[in-house]
């Protein structure tokens, strides 16, 4: 009787896998397609691997990301980033990291960095005295001034402390878009300028 159980109990679980295996086999063969990639499919034209963000437009915030050295990309594809120095005293940097253009302004963005023991005390002009403290010079000569800025929009008139090791990422929008093929420069407050810059 028992030998008669285990027979049944035997032919049961072959039975089982047995079916098992031809549903899985169904699966894989002739089952539906898949509807969404798989880890091995290429990503959308403009998407990105992940990794730290970036801070909205117009509201940039310290971080601790790293600086981006990509290769740049054409005006079309999105910002042209670059890693051109601006300032350097030996503790604290200034760079300018991308250029975009879009609807007739060119929005230039620029990474603040320091390593000094007491941070970086910075200071934001009020807003008119910020508008006229940068410029661009474009080709012809001609200077543009920026319509925003981080410091216009988001600190306009205060002293602020960058704190040792922390990352401030600012910007300028100017009201222009240089022609791709002409150079123009950038001058920061009173950090410095930037020549030969290109779209």
């Amino acid at each position: 009787m028992l030998r008669k159980h285990l027979v049944g109990v035997i032919v049961g679980v072959v039975l089982v896998a047995v079916l098992g295996a031809a549903a899985l086999a169904w699966l894989t063969l002739d089952g539906p397609e898949p509807t969404g990639p798989g880890p091995d499919a290429a990503a959308p034209a403009g998407a990105t691997a992940p990794g730290p963000t970036q801070p909205p437009s117009g509201s940039p915030a310290p971080s601790t990301t790293a600086p981006d050295t990509a290769a740049s990309a054409s005006p079309e594809a999105g910002p042209r980033r670059m890693s051109r120095l601006l300032y350097d005293d030996g503790q604290n940097t200034a760079t300018v990291t991308g250029l975009e253009a879009t609807a007739g302004t060119l929005r230039v963005q620029l990474r603040y960095t320091t390593r000094s023991p007491g941070g970086w005390v910075l200071s934001c002009p009020a807003r008119t005295a910020d508008l006229q403290s940068s410029h661009l010079t474009l080709d012809d000569g001609r200077q543009v001034f920026p319509v925003d800025t981080y410091c216009a929009s988001q600190r306009p008139g205060t002293d602020f402390t960058l704190r040792p090791g922390a990352v401030l990422e600012s910007w300028g929008v100017f009201p222009v878009v240089p022609s791709g093929d002409s150079p123009f420069s950038l001058t920061w407050y009173d950090l410095g300028t930037v020549e030969g810059l290109k779209l």
